[in-house]
């Protein structure tokens, strides 16, 4: 798991769908790192990875996702979710900043 299949995530084309819903081959909204811009991604692969911790990141709605997941940051750089505070600033799509409101481990929960 990086993110809850319950995560909404932007396609290519504008649309929001659950991430449980997304399949190889479909086109979302991403960030390319180098070129600092946004900008369309073919999915290549569904992970299906398993994590101990699952980490809750509440922006403007609250994030499930592993301890490993990273977040694009207002500089571009990256950070996995484990070390986020609150103040930092994420880029979200459109490239729009929002700032980490609270950020806390969650034992792991069958629920996500």
């Amino acid at each position: 798991m990086a993110f809850d299949t319950e995560t909404m995530i932007t396609m290519a084309d504008g649309q929001f769908v659950v991430l449980g819903d997304i399949v190889v081959g479909d086109e979302v909204m991403a960030v390319n790192l180098a070129e600092k811009e946004q900008c369309t991604a073919k999915v290549l692969e569904i992970l299906d990875e398993e994590s101990d911790r699952i980490v809750s990141v509440r922006v403007q709605e609250e994030i499930h996702c592993s301890d490993t997941q990273k977040f694009v940051m207002s500089d571009f750089s990256t950070k996995k979710s484990v070390e986020l505070r609150p103040g930092d600033i994420l880029l979200r799509e459109g490239l729009l900043e929002t700032p980490v409101k609270s950020v806390r481990a969650n034992p792991k929960s069958r629920e996500l």
